[in-house]
């Protein structure tokens, strides 16, 4: 049950050690079977309660100390060591729980000697005694031991279906990392072949169908740069973040704002020139924005539309915002999933994205937190 895994956690012993305390304090307090405590018990009892939390961060040292102190009891005179024995009890589990191996073995001899020790006069008159005494110890001590067990096996069946999940991660990343390059790489290097060879053979008197050409077989070839890298990350177990490097952001940025305006757009781009000290994901992320962004301008409000680009960073967000003034449509959303992606692609980083009419035309705002760079 979750709750008995919070309560037993090795990060919890102190809160666990606070309630068996109060409940000695409230015994010494109370005392419900009328039994008298002496001078030395008093002490004895007081003693082991602060040393319990005194020595609370280890196990093996709260049961030598507690053994020694309730066996020397007995050398003083003590008479009721129900405090000092609980202690010990407690202490035991706490060992069997948290520690294992020789100081668990140790620890257990120890206790045993104390135990017996505290009840020595009676040992001598009935031998049963030191199995009772022994009782007290080894049974919290194997519940600790088998607490300890079923954690560590949980852990252990965990770390195996972890094991399973990124090993089908790792299959699925392969195979959609073979039909990128095998299907639409294939095609796309098609088209950059076949625009080249138009371009290159055909007579062109047009200028503009000449630009068209040109165009085309740039932006074919940096799909085709786009696609090989996403390839190799996804046939990383654990990819790196190269897909885009932020040191050439702003030079992407403005290549992307320049094969618009090469589609007959006009856009006035503001890119604040510190976004090349944020790190791969985050630049990454600003570049797939105005990338998308743009598209969907002159697929929407027509490669004649006017549009303006701000991206600055603004302390620890990155604000992006793109508007466009409407052109030969007006759109009423993204049929396909463009701002879909953009929107997981953000809200991943942290961040939030609006795609929204904003008369007379569009826009699309975003603020992602701006992790920088290692330096």
């Amino acid at each position: 049950m979750p709750w008995v895994e919070w309560l037993f956690a090795e990060r919890h012993t102190f809160g666990r050690l606070s309630i068996v305390g109060l409940a000695g304090v409230g015994y010494l307090a109370i005392r419900p079977d009328g039994a008298s405590i002496n001078t030395v018990d008093w002490i004895l009892s007081i003693g082991t309660l602060i040393y319990g939390f005194a020595a609370v961060w280890s196990p093996f040292w709260s049961v030598t100390g507690l053994a020694a102190a309730i066996g020397a009891g007995w050398f003083f005179g003590a008479d009721n060591d129900v405090v000092p024995t609980v202690g010990l009890a407690w202490a035991m589990f706490e060992l069997g729980m948290r520690r294992s191996g020789r100081p668990m073995w140790i620890g257990l001899a120890i206790g045993l000697v104390g135990s017996v020790v505290s009840d020595l006069d009676d040992a001598w008159r009935e031998p049963i005694t030191v199995v009772f005494a022994s009782a007290i110890l080894i049974v919290p001590l194997l519940i600790g031991v088998q607490l300890r067990m079923a954690r560590e096996l949980a852990r252990q069946a965990s770390d195996r279906a972890a094991q399973v999940v990124s090993r089908v991660r790792a299959e699925e990343r392969a195979t959609i990392a073979r039909e990128l390059h095998d299907i639409v790489a294939h095609h796309v290097a098609s088209i950059v072949l076949r625009v080249s060879v138009a371009a290159d053979v055909l007579p062109i008197e047009d200028a503009r169908v000449r630009k068209v050409l040109d165009d085309v077989r740039t932006t074919g070839s940096s799909a085709l740069t786009d696609l090989r890298r996403l390839v190799a990350v996804l046939r990383d177990v654990q990819p790196a973040d190269y897909l885009v490097d932020p040191a050439g952001l702003v030079l992407a940025l403005e290549s992307a704002v320049d094969r618009s305006r090469g589609l007959g757009l006009t856009v006035e781009a503001a890119i604040d020139p510190t976004v090349t000290e944020l790190d791969s994901r985050t630049a990454l992320a600003v570049l797939r924005l105005t990338q998308e962004g743009l598209a969907n301008v002159a697929k929407h409000a027509g490669t004649a539309a006017r549009a303006e680009l701000s991206i600055d960073v603004r302390g620890e967000q990155v604000a992006f915002e793109l508007r466009d003034f409407g052109g030969s449509t007006t759109p009423a959303g993204d049929g396909g999933h463009g701002l879909v992606g953009l929107r997981e692609r953000v809200e991943l980083l942290g961040g939030g994205l609006l795609a929204a009419p904003a008369a007379p035309g569009w826009r699309l705002s975003a603020l992602v937190p701006a992790m920088r760079a290692a330096s």
